[in-house]
């Protein structure tokens, strides 16, 4: 192999939303940066499709990100029951959240990450810790001072780096979705302007449905380790919802994208260490995602650009810089981490899926469940 012909400040391998951001950070901070693209894994939220509020609160994300993912706010969160005939909805004085067009996010923030060099493989990269510089090595080396792990299996990653850990267990968490283009009758009588929670009749799960646009949103959120046939759980929730008139019959489903992903979801809180040598695992890489609704986004965004703040530090000194020093930069990152997001990602105490037929006997519990829904807070 040719020797690699550039040693980069930082390596970011993993071109989703919390890659692109740290990568954006680091080259405002005028650090080289090295973006590698790796193959795609079930772990990242293909419909990126909505976001609790906290997500454009993050510190050092673009000026006016709002704006740029088109994104507009809701106030209101209705929950419906499974039969559809009962409805509760809270109504907050701020935003509470956002809906995005498919793809929204992830365009803004790879247009704010321009200056980033783009490197892409195609076969999964293996990983060389030197003294002096770590190597990705795919179709093609870059390397760098520090890599920051932003997409990959927690588990597999952990083994590749041989990090200690727990048990770090598959999270049964699982989201199916489908996106549904409306005709421009049924794009009248659907839903607008909120997001809706569906109680499912199985109580690991729970139906999550909106729309964008001309877009209907539909989701299924399970958290059963019994393997269900997706497709059908959607089926029958949609089919719900079109009996109970929450959704327009006239839907084109022959046009729908649909997809399924399973989220690492609060699995940062079992590993033991998020630093290795020269690398911090972040993002999903991490085990960075909501415990709850399977989001990724929010949580490992904010967890990058934790680690992107660490990286920048560790190569402030330049060449002067020495293993040591960029080491100890980097083991920051967990105190940093552990303080900004350690709350939001603790599964709550009891489980929302079998809170939520509460709310409709009950509506005081309906703010609490609506922040633990959005915000992670506690019950």
């Amino acid at each position: 192999m040719p020797p690699v012909a550039k040693l980069y400040d930082i390596a970011v391998m993993g071109a989703t939303p919390a890659g692109l951001a740290a990568a954006g950070y680091l080259a405002r901070r005028r650090r080289s940066v090295a973006l590698i693209n790796v193959p795609s894994q079930d772990l990242e939220c293909p419909l990126s499709d909505w976001a609790p509020a906290g997500l454009f609160r993050i510190p050092h994300l673009p000026k006016g990100l709002v704006r740029k993912a088109s994104a507009a706010a809701f106030r209101r969160v209705a929950y419906h029951n499974a039969d559809g005939n009962k409805r509760v909805e809270h109504r907050a004085r701020s935003t509470s959240g956002y809906l995005l067009p498919a793809g929204a996010l992830e365009e803004a923030l790879r247009c704010d990450s321009a200056r980033v060099r783009r490197r892409s493989t195609k076969a999964w990269p293996a990983i060389r810790l030197d003294d002096d510089a770590v190597h990705v090595v795919g179709d093609q080396e870059t390397a760098a001072k520090v890599l920051l792990i932003a997409h990959a299996r927690p588990r597999d990653i952990v083994s590749d780096l041989s990090l200690p850990m727990h048990s770090v267990s598959a999270s049964p968490l699982v989201v199916a979705g489908l996106d549904i283009p409306l005709p421009d009758k049924a794009a009248r009588q659907a839903p607008d302007g909120a997001l809706h929670v569906v109680e499912a009749r199985e109580r690991s799960e729970v139906g999550i449905f909106f729309r964008v646009g001309r877009t209907l949103h539909v989701r299924i959120v399970s958290s059963s380790r019994a393997s269900g046939t997706r497709a059908s759980e959607l089926s029958e929730l949609l089919c719900g919802l079109q009996a109970a008139g929450l959704v327009p019959e006239d839907l084109r489903l022959g046009k729908a994208r649909g997809a399924v992903w399973r989220p690492p979801a609060a699995l940062a809180l079992e590993l033991e260490a998020h630093v290795a040598k020269r690398c911090i695992l972040t993002g999903t890489a991490g085990g960075f995602a909501d415990p709850i609704t399977g989001h990724v986004p929010m949580p490992s965004i904010r967890s990058a650009l934790l680690a992107a703040e660490a990286a920048d530090k560790a190569v402030s000194g330049g060449n002067r810089a020495t293993g040591r020093s960029i080491q100890a930069a980097l083991e920051q990152f967990r105190a940093a981490w552990r303080k900004e997001l350690g709350g939001y990602l603790r599964p709550p105490s009891t489980s929302l899926q079998m809170l939520l037929p509460l709310l409709f006997v009950n509506e005081r519990v309906v703010p609490r469940f609506t922040a633990a829904l959005l915000s992670g807070k506690q019950i």
